[in-house]
């Protein structure tokens, strides 16, 4: 831009008139090259145009607008002003000028405008194009008004393909799944992105099981495709979904896209899965994929989610463009694995390096602070996010802030942040209040919470669990009990325990008390022997939180099998002596089995590494990297 602008000058400097011929490729460059200066284009168009000059101007700067201002609102007061001077030049708009406007309305969502200007058109009974119309449907499906596109779609006298899959697109994004569907049983004629557009609609509603029967029943598969599916796996808690996905696409020489790969990284970090993990890297770098921000950030959350963190640093530092997005993943990975101080040094890095840090940045940081218990640093960086960066705290921040003080035992300072709040906090921040009640004993305000978030949530499991373990702990057995029938009554699930665990390139998965692997038997046995060694070294079973009125003995049973312990076990057998053994959690490790787990990687002498819902437990010798305080 900054040549054009120099040949410009010399074009003005000589003396040479603008005409219109002259400013088309100088208007057209400025406002359409993603290189270009739209604000300069805007200009010329102002100061420099004349009677003379042809609708196609005018009509390349509304075009531009609605491209490069994407969702900002000033389109509509700098369209205002392209269509006033096309007035005082008595230029008429055509059908171009009022398809990139409407497009412009939808990428502003101006539905108030947009719909004055299409009461313009059908009020002068000005004849739209069938690419004014889909504009229209488009700009109406965006705004959310089904009822207005709907209206629009039937009076048309003309409708081609685009128009249907702008109609199902609508019906899609809004939810109307099965109005998408029966639109889309009815079209005459079908195409890719007919397809795709009904695909990302279910899955984008968690409707993956159907949308998998339509994947299957694609006449023609795109890449496209095959990025939604596998991200909608991974996006939806279907880790091996995914990854099975990705092997049978590769099975068919089919290349993969970087936005495939960040998707089945992503399915690796859940899993904890390090071997596949591993494999995709070196896949990366077989086909010379292009490292962009969003894929070194994907591959650095991985390595860190599978309790690597020294390769997750290694990717970072290899990184030649470094971003907020790598950034930040560096700094939760650090946090996640129990070195918060190198978390917070990042974190400065970043704002020495000009790099301004985001709303999610602000979350590492302040979960780094957490895990710590640093309270201080904890309101410094929560106070600086307004105060130097502009940044409103959202929810997760506030969550962050009362996990920091109800893990420090300061429960009653975390119910008066939570009252003071600006905003209504949801059932997650009284949801880690409560948890906090349950760690430090605080049976009476967990009382008083836990029934409040019950009230908010009444569907979530988590919430029932953690009350009537706090009642069952303070020996109020029949609280305890009268929670559980309350979860019978309304018939909740409870999410059981899960433990994965990844050995020779499979994963392993183990629930409490499992009995469906195959080498059960002597899973079993290698953990009764396991329990006999450690008791030597002082365990002894924590029962505190089991509810039912049964013998001591019957109480360690039920402890005792708990799913990260038969993975624990699984792992001794088939892994090499020496070898660091890691297993992925689905919720927060218990009391029992943390403190058996130290004791095994003393007594075993094994580093074993164990991610729970909310952070890495490296076990070594005896010790965790969370010293105990989690």
């Amino acid at each position: 831009m900054k040549q054009f602008k120099e040949a410009h000058a010399q074009l003005v400097a000589n003396g040479l008139t603008h005409a219109s011929p002259s400013l088309r490729p100088i208007i057209s460059f400025s406002a359409l090259d993603p290189s270009g200066d739209i604000n300069y284009a805007l200009l010329l168009l102002l100061f420099r145009t004349s009677p003379a000059s042809s609708v196609f101007l005018f009509n390349t700067v509304i075009r531009g607008l609605a491209r490069l201002i994407h969702g900002r609102p000033d389109f509509v007061s700098r369209s205002l002003l392209v269509l006033k001077r096309m007035v005082e030049l008595n230029l008429a708009p055509n059908n171009f000028t009022f398809t990139f406007l409407f497009q412009g309305f939808s990428n502003s969502c101006a539905f108030d405008l947009g719909r004055q200007f299409h009461g313009m058109l059908i009020k002068n009974s000005l004849v739209m194009d069938v690419f004014v119309r889909n504009s229209v449907i488009q700009f109406y499906s965006v705004c959310r008004e089904m009822g207005y596109a709907r209206r629009v779609f039937d009076e048309s006298d003309e409708l081609d393909v685009v128009s249907w899959n702008s109609m199902i697109n609508g019906y899609a994004r809004n939810g109307y799944i099965s109005e998408a569907l029966n639109l889309f049983d009815k079209m005459p004629m079908r195409n890719d992105v007919s397809w795709n557009t009904v695909l990302g609609g279910l899955v984008k509603f968690g409707f993956l099981d159907d949308a998998y029967s339509l994947f299957m029943e694609m006449p023609r598969r795109t890449l496209i495709s095959w990025v939604v599916m596998i991200s909608g796996y991974a996006q939806n808690g279907r880790p091996k979904e995914a990854l099975a996905l990705f092997r049978n696409m590769l099975s068919l020489d089919l290349d993969s896209s970087s936005a495939i790969l960040v998707s089945v990284l992503s399915a690796c970090s859940q899993l904890g899965a390090l071997d596949h993990g591993n494999w995709v890297y070196s896949y990366i770098q077989r086909k010379r994929v292009m490292f962009d921000s969003i894929l070194s950030a994907a591959l650095i959350d991985m390595y860190a989610k599978c309790g690597t963190i020294d390769l997750a640093m290694q990717v970072f530092n290899s990184s030649k463009k470094k971003c907020v997005s790598t950034y930040t993943a560096a700094i939760s990975g650090l946090a996640m694995n129990g070195r918060s101080k190198e978390a917070l040094m990042l974190f400065e890095h970043m704002k020495a390096e000009g790099i301004s840090p985001d709303t999610i940045s602000y979350i590492a940081v302040l979960s780094a602070c957490s895990h710590e218990g640093w309270i201080d640093k904890g309101f410094h960086y929560f106070n600086s996010m307004l105060d130097v960066c502009g940044i409103r705290p959202q929810l997760d921040h506030y969550a962050c802030m009362v996990d920091l003080l109800g893990r420090a035992g300061l429960l009653k300072e975390a119910e008066r942040l939570i009252t003071s709040m600006p905003i209504k906090p949801d059932s997650a921040i009284w949801g880690a209040l409560l948890g906090a009640c349950r760690v430090h004993a605080n049976a009476e305000m967990g009382r008083r919470v836990g029934n409040l978030v019950i009230q908010c949530d009444q569907n979530h499991d988590g919430r029932y669990i953690l009350l009537s373990n706090i009642y069952a702990e303070s020996m109020r057995g029949e609280d305890a009990e009268e929670v559980r029938k309350t979860m019978r009554k309304r018939k909740i699930k409870r999410v059981p325990g899960c433990s994965l665990i990844e050995v020779d390139g499979v994963v392993h998965e183990f629930l409490a008390g499992d009995k469906s692997h195959e080498k059960t038997e002597d899973i079993y046995r290698v953990w009764g022997e396991i329990v006999e060694e450690i008791k030597k070294f002082g365990y002894v079973t924590e029962t505190r939180g089991v509810v039912f009125d049964i013998e001591e003995e019957e109480k360690e049973s039920l402890i005792g099998y708990h799913s990260e312990k038969l993975a624990l076990a699984f792992g001794l057998i088939c892994t090499k002596p020496g070898s660091l053994i890691r297993i992925v959690k689905n919720i927060r490790i218990c009391t029992d089995c943390h403190s058996a787990i130290k004791l095994v990687s003393k007594s075993f002498k094994r580093k074993i590494a164990v991610r729970d819902r909310k952070r890495y437990h490296h076990f070594e010798d005896g010790s965790c990297s969370c010293m105990d305080y989690w």
